[in-house]
């Protein structure tokens, strides 16, 4: 593995990271907006699939893929440097990495079905008391479902959709040791076992900033249930940028640009025209 192993950073690195990535993100304010816009509609086009479980099943798995994305418009923003598209595009292992998040968030939510149920029943509960759909037509006819419903469909259910999901993913990678494996992939692709392995060794070095990213997934959480999910349109790239300024720190032993020479130039780098 190219990168360096994982080092102990300043207890309150954390807050330096949330504002490093919001920096990244204004860098390019328009090359952030357009990405964010694509990966929206094919978001809105895994809302269309009619199969519940593969809607799911794609929807976790675009999480991911989408985080990794913004991981990398992140390393070019650091780097001032303008990527084309098809440097942006994860590769195949962060693809099999990606199938492999998304089992296990499936996995998870099934084995926390008595969990989640309440909260799908809540959200429903909640629409039919403002009013804005009930089970029954007017004519009596049995009513479309929220997630076909003609305001909730395309607005409500979309947003806490997936901000719930992304959230949750993040939340899954942090309890289970894996916060660094999405950039150490993106930047890096090493194997599998031995990135998880180095990720997870970076928790005992850093408890303090690793309960710092907590308290900003829990604040994420709350934010959520304000703007109904459509913070995600927010969160999703600071995420991302959060994730690379974090791993830059930890495993690059950098607080600002990558060291010179490192793999991750050769390799992001590679192809560059401007």
């Amino acid at each position: 593995m190219s990168a360096l192993g994982p080092r102990e950073v300043e207890p309150d690195a954390w807050g330096e990271w949330a504002r490093e990535a919001l920096r990244l993100l204004l860098h390019r304010p328009a090359l952030t907006v357009v990405v964010l816009a694509l990966v929206l509609v094919i978001f809105y086009a895994v809302h269309l699939v009619e199969w519940g479980p593969v809607r799911v099943f794609l929807m976790l798995l675009c999480l991911p893929l989408a985080l990794m994305v913004f991981i990398r418009l992140a390393w070019y923003a650091d780097h001032s440097r303008r990527p084309w598209p098809s440097q942006l595009l994860p590769g195949n292992g962060e693809l099999l990495l990606s199938v492999g998040c998304a089992a296990a968030a499936m996995a998870l939510h099934g084995g926390l079905a008595t969990v989640t149920a309440p909260l799908a029943d809540g959200f429903v509960g909640m629409v039919q008391q403002l009013g804005l759909w009930s089970p029954v037509q007017a004519d009596g006819l049995p009513a479309q479902p929220p997630l076909r419903h003609t305001l909730l469909g395309p607005v409500l259910v979309p947003g806490g959709l997936f901000g719930v999901a992304l959230v949750g993913m993040l939340l899954m990678l942090l309890a289970f040791g894996q916060w660094f494996l999405l950039p150490m992939m993106a930047l890096h692709n090493p194997p599998l076992p031995p990135a998880m392995a180095a990720s997870a060794r970076a928790y005992p070095l850093n408890p303090a900033p690793m309960m710092g990213v907590t308290g900003l997934l829990m604040l994420a959480a709350a934010l959520l249930l304000v703007t109904v999910g459509w913070i995600l349109i927010a969160l999703l790239p600071f995420f991302g940028a959060l994730l690379y300024v974090g791993y830059r720190d930890v495993f690059l032993g950098s607080e600002s640009d990558a060291p010179e020479g490192i793999a991750v130039d050769d390799e992001l780098g590679e192809g560059s025209h401007g």
